[in-house]
């Protein structure tokens, strides 16, 4: 009686077991590339399933409720739509890890910016939401929205949030960060379009109820949208993995996941990798006006959706280079400026000169950026270009030639090892000061000379300020520059 009463028991435990490891109602896919696994979130028995690499199932965390909709992975936690409600849950545990109640009446799309904040959309109460879990903070960024939305995806390039809307003829929207207000972007002749996908580079992914099916859409929605896979059943909440260039359709009507491969991406024109150059960011610094190595810095930063190991860039004048100035040894070609550069981040990529005479003020060059090697997107063998320009040795606020008074002369100029002085009228110098273009005095001498040494002053532009025995001032610019 008691073996079988065990084994029954054992029956019951192994049919179980079984019911735990299957889709029911798959809703919404994410893929944990720190555990090299897909998470989906089951509807139907509250819980959210992990979907090893070699395709088993196994549950990550069961016994939620409301039932799981959308999910997104924001550090090392996985956040879920909840009815009115987002949960989140550790990575490495499946403990439940943060919950607030946002008063939303059915919330089901949800993305974030890769670092702080959520976005989340109220699909039955037409609203947009973010939500900051460090602080357990909400708050309610649009509401009264004419249809319900339902996928959303940041896009960090365009600063909003892009989102697909349930009904016939379903608009394609986006919130905007600069100014909270929302618009659409393009109409369509889709239906009830559940899930929204970027590639991160060139593409836009969008499952459709009517039809069953998922289409694409080029990156500025500019063409008519193109089929990708018919057949689907319901298809939900897509996640796209540009690891693997692999789209994610969970399929809510017939309880499937199913993984859409594409081919590498190859020979991607340079415009549409969303990358920038910080043009106020770019300056020519250390010892600008002296001899010796100095540095053009610039500022990248990573527009695109994807994440790069190792990039590299390459500066390239696009005129010509101010007498006396040549590129540093062995930095004429590509440098390796990040050892990871993800999305959103920002990194600085430095360029070395060598500077053997003074540039003049407010020398203006143009550059062109190349930047390649995105490892691993398979865009790496595309060169993102851009021109900018920097100016090189950037003249006072003050027009120094507004402060030069006529009555000072001075040679040689530029100087060497001397400058000779004399203030018309043969009025007698007590006291002289050079400094330079920061302000900093760098010789200060007095009593009555005509003749200052220059052996020990550092090439560059300087002020020379005299005074004579009449208390006048008197100002010049002067150049020393060493042979």
């Amino acid at each position: 009686m008691k073996s079988t009463l065990l084994s029954f028991i054992a029956l019951i435990l192994f049919g179980l077991n079984l019911s735990a490891q299957t889709y029911n109602g798959s809703e919404s896919v994410e893929f944990d590339a720190a555990n090299n696994r897909y998470l989906v979130s089951n509807t139907g028995s509250g819980q959210i399933l992990a979907r090893a690499a070699n395709g088993t199932l196994s549950v990550f965390k069961s016994g939620i409720s409301p039932a799981p909709y959308g999910l997104e992975i924001l550090g090392n936690t996985v956040y879920a739509c909840c009815g009115g409600s987002i949960k989140g849950f550790d990575l490495t545990t499946g403990n439940e890890v943060f919950t607030i109640n946002l008063g939303a009446q059915f919330l089901n799309g949800i993305t974030s910016d890769g670092m702080s904040s959520l976005f989340a959309t109220d699909f039955s109460g037409k609203k947009l939401f973010r939500i900051r879990p460090a602080a357990n903070a909400f708050n309610l960024m649009a509401q009264n929205l004419v249809q319900s939305p339902n996928g959303i995806v940041y896009d960090l390039a365009n600063n909003r949030l892009v989102f697909v809307n349930w009904g016939a003829n379903a608009p394609i929207k986006e919130f905007s960060f600069a100014d909270s207000t929302v618009s659409t972007i393009t109409t369509t002749t889709l239906g009830n379009c559940d899930g929204l996908a970027w590639n991160g580079l060139d593409t836009w992914y969008i499952s459709a109820w009517t039809g069953q099916k998922i289409v694409k859409f080029d990156r500025d929605f500019t063409n008519a949208p193109v089929n990708v896979q018919t057949g689907m059943s319901s298809p939900a909440d897509i996640y796209y993995n540009q690891l693997s260039d692999t789209l994610a359709v969970p399929n809510s009507g017939n309880n499937t996941v199913v993984f859409i491969g594409f081919a590498a991406i190859e020979n991607v024109p340079c415009s549409l990798l969303p990358l920038s150059v910080d043009a106020d960011s770019s300056q020519f610094i250390g010892t600008v006006l002296s001899f010796g190595d100095s540095v053009l810095r610039v500022r990248l930063t990573n527009n695109s959706g994807l994440n790069f190991a190792y990039p590299q860039a390459r500066l390239t004048p696009v005129n010509a280079l101010p007498a006396g100035m040549t590129f540093g040894v062995n930095q004429d070609g590509f440098n390796v400026f990040a050892s990871s550069w993800n999305s959103g981040e920002s990194a600085y990529v430095e360029f070395y000169f060598n500077v053997a005479s003074a540039i003049a003020e407010n020398t203006v060059l143009d550059f062109q950026i190349d930047v390649t090697n995105l490892i691993p997107s398979s865009a790496d063998t595309c060169f993102f270009s851009e021109t900018f320009s920097v100016d090189l040795n950037p003249g006072n606020t003050v027009d120094l030639d507004d402060l030069e008074t006529p009555k000072l002369a001075l040679f040689p100029n530029p100087a060497d090892q001397y400058i000779q002085l004399q203030v018309a009228g043969s009025a007698a110098i007590s006291a002289v000061e050079l400094i330079d273009l920061s302000g900093r005095s760098v010789y200060q001498a007095s009593g009555a000379f005509t003749t200052i040494s220059t052996t020990d002053i550092p090439s560059g532009l300087y002020i020379l300020q005299v005074k004579d025995q009449t208390g006048e001032m008197h100002q010049k610019k002067i150049v020393v520059k060493h042979d």
